[in-house]
C-alpha cells in the first residue's frame, strides 16, 4: 500500500522564488522608500523639539535612504548649525541650492545660514539670488538688508527696508534694530519739538481734572504704539492740566527720549527726583540715549532687569561698548519673545525717523 505523497516544504528561497524578480525590486525600494520618510519625519520632529544631535543622526539615515534631497539638506544643515557644525552647515546648504536653483526659499535658506556664519559676501550672493527669482521675499530682504549693513552699506539696506517688510526673526530684527540705532545715533539730536499749551476752555475747574486724565490714558496708548511725538503732545497737555501728576510727567519724559528731543527730556527730568526709581530710569535711558555706556550700565543695574524699557537701553548701551551680540541675545531676544510687536514697533519708528529731511 502506497502512502500519500507529502507537501513538499517551502524554503526561504522557493518563498523568494514565487514572487517575480520585478515585484521584489519594486517591493524593495517601496520599503526603502518608506523607512527614508519615516527616519525624515522623526528627524524633523526631533528638530523641532530641539534635540539637534538626534535630529542630526536620524536625517543621516534617510539622506542615505532616499538619496539626494533639497529640503533634507536643508533640515540637516539647520541641525547642524545648532550643533555648531557651520562647515558642515553650510556645505548641506549650498547642496540644496544645487538641487533646486530656481527654488528661492532654498537660496534664502544658504544665504542665512552663511550670514549667521558671517560669510558676508557669499550669503549676498545667495540672498540676490532668492531676490531674482522672487522680488518680494521679504525674509530674503530682511536677511539682505543685514549683510549691507554690515557691509557698509546702509543707504541700499534702508531703500530694502523701506520696501519690503521685516520678517519676524528675534535675532534679525535685534540686529537690524541697533544698526538703525547707530544711523540715529549719528545723525545727531532731533529739533526742539513744538509742545502747544491746552486749549483756554479746558481750563475751567470742572473739566480740568477729567480732561487731564483723559489726555494722559491718551497719551500712554500713543507711547505703546511708538508715536512718539504725538503721545509727547498729548502727555503735554496732561501734565499742564494736571501739574501734581507726576505719572504723566515721567511718561512725558520717556516719549522725549524715544522721539530723540533729548535737551527737552533732560530739562524735564531735573525736575523729578532722582532717588526715586522712576527718576533713575529716565536717568539711566537718557545717557543710554547719549552714548555714555557705563553711566547707563551703573544706573540700569538698580532698576528693575524684567522692565522693557530696562532689558531695551541695556541692550543699547553693550551695543555702545562692542558687545553686539550679548545685547541681541541676552536682552532684545527675551523681549522679542515676551512682546513680539515690541521691536517691530522700534523698526518702523527709527525708519521713519531716518526718513525726515
Amino acid at each position: 500500500m502506497s502512502l500519500p505523497m507529502k507537501r513538499p516544504i517551502l524554503t526561504r528561497r522557493r518563498k523568494k522564488q514565487l514572487i517575480p524578480p520585478s515585484w521584489r525590486l519594486w517591493l524593495e525600494k517601496r520599503w526603502q522608500l518608506l523607512r527614508g520618510q519615516w527616519w525624515f519625519h522623526l528627524g524633523a520632529f526631533a528638530l523641532w523639539r530641539g534635540r539637534y544631535q538626534k535630529a542630526a543622526q536620524w536625517l543621516e539615515k534617510a539622506l542615505a535612504l532616499l538619496g539626494e534631497n533639497a529640503f533634507l539638506r536643508m533640515q540637516l544643515a539647520w541641525a547642524h548649525w545648532h550643533l555648531g557644525h557651520p562647515v558642515t552647515a553650510r556645505f548641506h546648504a549650498l547642496r540644496a541650492t544645487e538641487q533646486m536653483p530656481s527654488h528661492a526659499p532654498a537660496w534664502v535658506f544658504a544665504g542665512k545660514v552663511l550670514a549667521l556664519r558671517g560669510k558676508w559676501s557669499e550669503a549676498e550672493r545667495a540672498l540676490r539670488q532668492a531676490l531674482l527669482l522672487a522680488p518680494d521675499n521679504f525674509v530674503a530682504g530682511s536677511w539682505l538688508a543685514l549683510v549691507l549693513f554690515q557691509t557698509q552699506r546702509p543707504q541700499e539696506a534702508l531703500n530694502l527696508l523701506r520696501r519690503l517688510p521685516v520678517v519676524d526673526d528675534a535675532y534679525l530684527q535685534a540686529r537690524l534694530v541697533l544698526h538703525l540705532e547707530r544711523l540715529v545715533s549719528e545723525r545727531g539730536e532731533r529739533g526742539e519739538l513744538f509742545l502747544p499749551p491746552p486749549p483756554r476752555w479746558a481750563q475751567w475747574m470742572g473739566l480740568k481734572r477729567v480732561l487731564g486724565w483723559l489726555c494722559r490714558w491718551r497719551g500712554e496708548r500713543l507711547l505703546e504704539d511708538g508715536a512718539w511725538d504725538a503721545a509727547a503732545r498729548w502727555l503735554y497737555w496732561a501734565s499742564s492740566l494736571r501739574p501734581h501728576d507726576l505719572w504723566a510727567r515721567l511718561h512725558l519724559a520717556i516719549a522725549l527720549i524715544e522721539g530723540g528731543h533729548l535737551r527737552q527730556a533732560e530739562q524735564l527730568i531735573a525736575a523729578i527726583p532722582a532717588e526715586t526709581p522712576e527718576g533713575r530710569l529716565l536717568l539711566a535711558i537718557l545717557w543710554a540715549r547719549q552714548r555714555r555706556p557705563m553711566e547707563a550700565l551703573a544706573a540700569l543695574n538698580r532698576c528693575d532687569p524684567q522692565h522693557p524699557l530696562v532689558r531695551y537701553y541695556t541692550a543699547l548701551a553693550w551695543h555702545w561698548l562692542g558687545e553686539t551680540e550679548r545685547a541681541c541675545i541676552s536682552y532684545l531676544e527675551p523681549l522679542y519673545r515676551e512682546d513680539p510687536a515690541s521691536l517691530r514697533v522700534r523698526l518702523s519708528e527709527l525708519l521713519r525717523w531716518l526718513n525726515e529731511p
